[in-house]
């Protein structure tokens, strides 16, 4: 990987090889993270953002949050932390209002042309109002306009383009496996959801399968949740595949297969949560994965 810097006047700064880098990725948090400490043979000038390609694609651009310089007894160095540009979005309120007939691109318009992004993609205005109440964040106006309106969730792009038609779905193919766990997580699955019926009582059953440990819940009308969906949450909740292979795997989101030594190989599981690090031991990227669509799990009694 390469890593680019870019200073307050708009130009570029090559960073070189860091000691060591961490990337981070969570699905359920807007921005990935990134910490490296490059050596450095004098105080750098302030930095905004840092670029990161690979094969000369990009694969992270963030805010520097953090530009920490340091002398050792080995000398000078730098530490940067920062987050994908989805910060900007977390960072700053949106303009507290009501807009009428609201539409992708008057809150591109309203909300990221001021923060140096632009909107991408459009559509036509929705019926109806949107209130921006005081302290909202523009993520959060935005993600929840994509959630209604489009069934999406909204991403930054590396060019600097809020998209709102939600990331594809990569497929990993991982291999170099070094160490794995598989965790069973029987507490986590549900085995019956009541839902209530218009007469008040909890009378429709939706059944999460025979056997195991009973696990019920109940839905009022008023809960938004779906029962089917509250039931296939909870099975794959119920699994969690950790595995920690050689090299980069970046950017590893989307759906991974694995063969893992000893125990079978899983399809097409949905990536949870990944970390990538490098350090004076060299690359590796440690991947926590759903159940996926299909699983070949090894026999116990051969060992696979």
């Amino acid at each position: 990987m390469t890593y680019w810097g870019t200073l307050r006047d708009g130009s570029q700064m090559l960073l070189g090889d860091p000691e060591e880098a961490a990337l981070s990725y969570d699905r359920d948090a807007p921005a990935d993270q990134l910490k490296a400490v490059f050596p450095a043979d004098r105080i750098w000038p302030e930095l905004l953002e840092v670029l990161i390609y690979r094969d000369g694609t990009g694969v992270f651009r963030g805010i520097v949050d953090e530009q920490n310089t340091r002398l050792a007894a080995s000398g000078l160095s730098v530490e940067l932390v920062c987050r994908s540009r989805e910060a900007l979005l977390l960072d700053n309120e949106a303009e507290p209002g009501t807009i009428k007939r609201p539409s992708w691109e008057a809150l591109g318009r309203r909300l990221l042309e001021p923060l140096g992004l632009r909107a991408a993609g459009g559509g036509q205005p929705a019926a109806g109002e949107l209130f921006i109440p005081k302290g909202t964040s523009c993520w959060a106006v935005l993600a929840g306009f994509c959630r209604d309106y489009f069934g999406t969730e909204p991403y930054v792009d590396f060019e600097g383009a809020v998209r709102w038609e939600g990331r594809e779905s990569e497929r990993l193919e991982l291999g170099q496996v070094v160490s794995a766990e598989v965790a069973q997580l029987p507490c986590k699955r549900l085995s019956a959801v009541w839902k209530q019926g218009c007469l008040g009582g909890y009378d429709t059953l939706y059944s999460g399968g025979e056997g195991g440990i009973p696990r019920r819940r109940y839905l009022s009308m008023e809960n938004g949740a779906r029962p089917r969906q509250l039931l296939e949450e909870a099975e794959r909740e119920s699994f969690r595949l950790t595995v920690i292979c050689a090299g980069s795997w970046w950017p590893a989101r989307g759906l991974a297969s694995v063969a893992v030594p000893l125990a079978g190989r899983y399809e097409d599981c949905p990536v949870l949560r990944a970390s990538y690090y490098r350090d004076k031991n060299g690359e590796r990227t440690r991947l926590v994965l759903e159940k996926g669509g299909a699983a070949d799990v090894a026999d116990p009694e051969i060992g696979g």
